[in-house]
């Protein structure tokens, strides 16, 4: 009993679930570490944003103060008197002037220690500059690159990045200078009188970036707005190109294989401060509920590979297999039977399978018989039907012949009528071959040579070894007696048949032509009418409906008779069968 219990499907079910509920289990622990470590990442990156914003606010406030003490400068009314050209003024009222100059300019630079020098230069007069200490002749200012970056800024702001050497006396300080300068213009005519340049030292703002570090690798980086280091940890990097083109947001990248987040930040003058955070050393704390993570990781993987083998050999394999069986006999192979036939629901699901596939067999082949009979007396029916129209023809024919007392021309009719009911008969089958087909149309036209006085002549043109086709007896005559009756005959003259056969493909084409009276497009149109729409119509187009219904009953309906014609011109008859004998079509129970 105990044995039967572990057979049944309900107990492998029992065991499937029993294992697949600890996956979950597992799956969620894992999820609960991924969860976790985005979290740790995403407070890093927030610690990291709110540093680099605090950074970012520090140094705006910090260059907002140069940038003030440059506009009290840019507006300082003192600074514009002495610019302003006036040659009539004594040396005494010029040298006041430029010792005012000088002593506010000493008073800014004692307000704001961080500023090493002030330099005014006067535009109109080339070779002079206003400094804290004294009126000098600097040489070489005015073709330098600093110089004409101010000017071209039209009173902007220009800042100048971290050198070691100053930019005016362009010697090596001893510590990082970076400079500031403003076009100074004039207020009655807005022409540039002036050029400001601040030289400031940059040891305080170095020393409070240096504090910002992320980990033991990450780092903050000033840059200016043509994308150049103004600050980075290795001074050799001021002044050259970054080669990091900034995100507008921050965005992870893998750097040297390591995750790295680096963070943007705008500042006023249009700069930016860089934060690059190594995400990895910031939570390097998590590893080892990490490596706890991937342990259990393995363990489920081990434990679905168990379950995966214990499914799909107890249960996933028959169901497939069963499966496959199923669409085989969907395709029609109903040999097909499963081996599986075990005491579980499986097994019996596989002997009912057999007994449905044996029963479905018995009923296809009873069904096949009853369509193959079925489609025989359609057969024979329309065999019945064409065989009377024709012997009506032809008797109708001799009947003539009788009346103008041709007695020798009904005797050789009559004679030529019992060989053409002889080849009719279907002793041998109802398949002949083609060329036995095409005797029997020769001595169907002597019989109606004796009819006409107009001479008919029948050309055929086929190979040899088309000739051997079997072809459904008496299947062409049908369409030469329609030639000659609705063709030819009305038209009092000579006329011709032309019969060509031909291999198109895997298919035999019978092409039948006439230079008869031809007819008009509603009579073609009424030609392959069916039973109920050719009504009292006659038996003049009985033959070729019944020659197209008897070809598609052996051959299918991708064969047939189509027929062209133009009027007083003559018709043509193509018929379609294939190569191969159309009786296994009749056999078949699917149509």
């Amino acid at each position: 009993m105990r044995v039967r219990h572990f057979h049944s499907i309900v107990v492998q079910l029992f065991l499937l679930c029993f294992i697949g509920m600890t996956l979950p289990v597992l799956v969620m622990g894992f999820l609960s570490y991924h969860k976790s470590s985005s979290i740790v990442e995403e407070q890093v990156s927030k610690v990291a944003s709110l540093t680099i914003t605090q950074v970012s606010d520090k140094l705006n406030l910090y260059f907002k103060k140069l940038d003030d003490s440059s506009m009290m400068v840019l507006n300082s009314k003192v600074i514009h008197n002495i610019l302003k050209e006036q040659s009539k003024e004594k040396l005494y009222e010029t040298t006041l002037k430029i010792q005012d100059g000088q002593d506010m300019l000493t008073s800014f630079m004692i307000n704001s220690p961080e500023i090493l020098d002030i330099y005014i230069f006067d535009v109109n007069r080339n070779n002079s500059v206003l400094t804290s200490d004294s009126l000098m002749s600097v040489p070489d200012q005015w073709d330098s690159d600093w110089y004409k970056a101010i000017l071209e800024a039209n009173g902007n702001t220009v800042w100048f990045g971290l050198s070691q050497s100053s930019y005016l006396k362009k010697t090596e300080m001893g510590f990082p200078v970076f400079g500031l300068g403003r076009a100074i213009r004039s207020w009655e005519t807005g022409d540039i009188i002036g050029v400001m340049f601040f030289e400031i030292m940059g040891e305080v703002l170095i020393d409070e970036l240096n504090r910002v570090q992320f980990g033991d690798t990450g780092y903050i980086y000033v840059t200016n707005d043509r994308n150049r280091y103004f600050y980075h940890p290795d001074s050799k990097q001021y002044g050259k190109e970054s080669s990091l083109i900034l995100p507008s947001q921050p965005t992870e990248y893998r750097r040297d294989n390591k995750s790295t987040l680096v963070i943007p930040e705008r500042l006023d003058n249009g700069w930016d401060v860089v934060g690059v955070v190594p995400l990895e050393e910031l939570t390097a704390d998590s590893a080892s509920i990490r490596k706890f993570t991937m342990w259990i990781a393995l363990f489920c993987i081990l434990a679905a590979m168990g379950m995966g083998y214990y499914v799909t050999r107890k249960i996933g394999n028959p169901l497939v297999y069963l499966s496959r069986l199923m669409r085989k006999g969907e395709d029609g192979d109903l040999t097909v039977r499963s081996r599986n036939v075990g005491r579980n629901e499986i097994g019996q699901l596989g002997r009912s399978f057999n007994n449905m596939i044996e029963q479905i067999d018995l009923l296809i082949a009873r069904i096949a018989k009853e369509e193959s009979e079925k489609k025989k007396a359609e057969i024979r029916a329309l065999r019945y039907q064409i065989n009377p129209h024709f012997l009506y023809n032809t008797l109708n024919s001799i009947r003539w012949m009788a009346k103008l007392n041709r007695t020798n021309d009904v005797d050789n009719a009559v004679t030529t009528l019992v060989q053409l009911l002889e080849g009719s008969v279907e002793r041998n089958g109802v398949f002949i071959p083609l060329g036995e087909e095409l005797a029997l149309l020769h001595k169907y036209m002597i019989i109606q040579e004796y009819r006409y006085d107009n001479k008919i002549s029948l050309n055929i043109l086929c190979r040899e070894d088309l000739k051997q086709v079997q072809i459904p007896r008496m299947l062409l005559q049908p369409i030469v007696e329609n030639a000659i009756f609705h063709g030819i005959a009305p038209k009092d003259e000579d006329g011709s048949i032309d019969i060509e056969v031909d291999q198109n493909a895997h298919d035999i084409v019978i092409r039948i032509t006439d230079d008869g009276i031809g007819m008009d497009e509603e009579r073609l149109q009424q030609l392959l009418m069916n039973e109920s729409e050719r009504s009292n119509k006659g038996m003049t187009n009985i033959g070729l409906n019944h020659v197209h219904q008897t070809i598609q009953l052996y051959y299918g309906a991708a064969y047939g008779v189509s027929v062209t014609s133009i009027k007083n011109e003559g018709t043509k008859v193509l018929i379609t069968i294939a190569r191969s004998k159309g009786d296994a079509y009749v056999q078949s129970a699917i149509s």
